[in-house]
């Protein structure tokens, strides 16, 4: 794994937020074996409201245009449907809040939710999340020598997506509602309705905590590790002990400080 891992990094060129792109990765492979042109589904998230931590800014933009009871029907479809995820999601940040000060710098806070639920869209299509994904994607596709082709993006279906109301993208708290209806007898009910949010998803923290966690150890107990000017060393190695102990909760920092470490050996040569 830690092997496999080494060569996806080499392929993307850049440390990448968390191994569900390993999955990814994972796939391209298995497909190259039978085929040289796969669909993607990229874009749909982004464009349809398709995470379910975009219902908040839907939520506020009703609450400011004054329509209380259609703010409280998605409220309570959210928690209806989704409640596992808002309660990880009120533990990871808090969290994440202190791990964020195993950084050094002054970096400004960036407010991925800010603003109305049409502009958060358009910003993670166009400028932050989409690029991203699209960039990983390629990157994957390409190790394989395979065509990754991404329908949602087709200019015409996107302009039709953007002048859609919103409610058309969420109601009730079901995500991609207009898309959901569209598909009804095309796709079986059971993957058409399916309320769990499921993307590339990895075993990230049970690796973390197994099959990688000495391969981690020994990157944030290097010398060179400590001489970074990026994190606090001394910090990041112990909250990851308490983290394979028992003490703390697993969040994502750990994956992407040790991602750019990797990627700083690889690239940029330098071990200090």
């Amino acid at each position: 794994l830690w092997e496999d891992i080494s060569r996806l990094l080499y392929a993307q060129d850049e440390p990448f937020a968390s191994l569900s792109i390993y999955a990814q990765y994972c796939m391209m492979r298995l497909a190259s074996s039978e085929v040289e042109v796969i669909l993607d589904g990229q874009g749909a998230d982004e464009q349809l409201a398709g995470y379910i931590a975009y219902q908040m800014p839907y939520i506020r933009g009703l609450l400011q245009q004054g329509r209380i009871l259609t703010a409280l029907r998605e409220a309570l479809g959210g928690l209806r449907h989704h409640r596992s995820f808002f309660s990880w999601a009120i533990r990871q940040f808090l969290v994440r809040s202190e791990r964020r000060g195993l950084l050094r710098g002054d970096a400004s806070e960036v407010l991925r939710y800010s603003g109305s639920l049409d502009e958060v869209l358009a910003r993670e299509t166009v400028a932050t999340n989409l690029p991203l994904l699209l960039h990983w994607g390629d990157r994957n596709s390409m190790a394989f020598s395979i065509e990754a082709r991404v329908p949602f993006l087709d200019h015409r279906l996107v302009e039709y997506i953007a002048a859609l109301p919103l409610d058309q993208k969420i109601r009730g708290g079901v995500t991609k509602y207009v898309l959901r209806r569209a598909i009804r007898g095309l796709v079986p009910d059971a993957i058409r309705c399916r309320m769990d949010k499921m993307g590339f998803v990895t075993p990230e923290e049970a690796w973390m905590k197994d099959e990688l966690a000495p391969h981690i150890l020994d990157l944030f107990s290097a010398p060179e590790f400590s001489r970074r000017s990026y994190w606090d060393a001394e910090r990041v190695l112990q909250n990851y002990k308490e983290f394979l102990d028992g003490r703390s909760e697993y969040s994502t920092e750990f994956w992407r400080i040790a991602c750019a470490e990797i990627w700083l050996r690889q690239f940029d040569g330098a071990r200090g």
